[in-house]
């Protein structure tokens, strides 16, 4: 009867690790899961800085200005500086524009397609998540430096302590301004992309004969004033240069006549 209990117990022992174990299996199992389910939910939101540039051919500029003022409403963009030329038989627009990070894309395929024909198109993107958690830590490092500072303050008795501490608290609020305006430029360049945007039209035939023959006249009459401008500027040069022929045209013809003159 001991030997049939002690087996029966050995048996009762085997079957609850064999029972145990799967559900300890299981609840590891289940650990593990939740370590790369919570692991995965901390995550870095990246931040982007976006640029792009857009060269377009179209027929009537003025008209695709209007366009694009129109489009930058859609999409709560504005036109942060802009510059007109016409120039060679080129009437020609650019624009620098801001646009909300989210709406860059659309704004960009809209405006492309306003055009007769694109010259031109890139786009880059800069990663500044790096830079900017360091700053917001540095920053948040500084403004409890400069609270553990104030409450220095408040408890110094000593003019000496007191200038001490106000010199310190100076210096990290500079610091702290600094680090705040770097940041706020980050989230503006981050929040708002910029788009060059240049878009021109052909004022005239490029290939007239008349056209081109006074543009070569024009041209001709330039370089004839270039020159003479370039004698102006070099006349002591020039000057300099005669003499020194003169001088070596006269020492020859000087040793000639000797030459001659002690031959006879």
């Amino acid at each position: 009867m001991l030997a049939a209990m002690m087996s029966c117990e050995r048996a009762g022992n085997f079957e609850n690790g064999m029972s145990y174990a799967p559900s300890y299996a299981v609840s590891e199992s289940e650990n593990a899961e939740a370590k790369l389910v919570s692991n995965s939910a901390v995550t870095i939101e990246r931040k982007l800085i976006r640029n792009g540039r857009l060269e377009l051919l179209t027929t009537d500029a003025a008209k695709l200005r209007v366009n694009i003022e129109t489009l930058c409403k859609k999409y709560n963009a504005y036109v942060a500086s802009e510059s007109r030329d016409h120039y060679h038989q080129r009437l020609q627009f650019e624009q620098h524009i801001r646009i909300p990070a989210a709406e860059f894309d659309a704004f960009l395929g809209e405006a492309e397609a306003l055009g007769n024909h694109t010259e031109s198109r890139s786009i880059s993107s800069e990663d500044v998540t790096e830079e900017f958690i360091d700053v917001e830590a540095r920053l948040k490092t500084k403004k409890e430096l400069e609270a553990r500072y104030l409450s220095l303050l408040s408890q110094a008795k000593s003019v000496t302590d007191i200038l001490a501490i106000e010199s310190q608290v100076a210096n990290t609020r500079a610091e702290i301004e600094s680090m705040q305006g770097r940041l706020n430029y980050l989230k503006n360049q981050v929040s708002y992309s910029t788009l060059i945007l240049v878009y021109y039209e052909r004022t005239s035939g490029e290939f007239g004969f008349a056209s081109r023959s006074f543009a070569s006249l024009q041209n001709g009459w330039d370089n004839l004033l270039f020159f003479l401008l370039g004698l102006m500027n070099i006349w002591p040069f020039i000057l300099a240069g005669i003499a020194l022929v003169w001088l070596f045209v006269r020492v020859r013809r000087k040793k000639r006549i000797q030459k001659e003159a002690s031959a006879l």
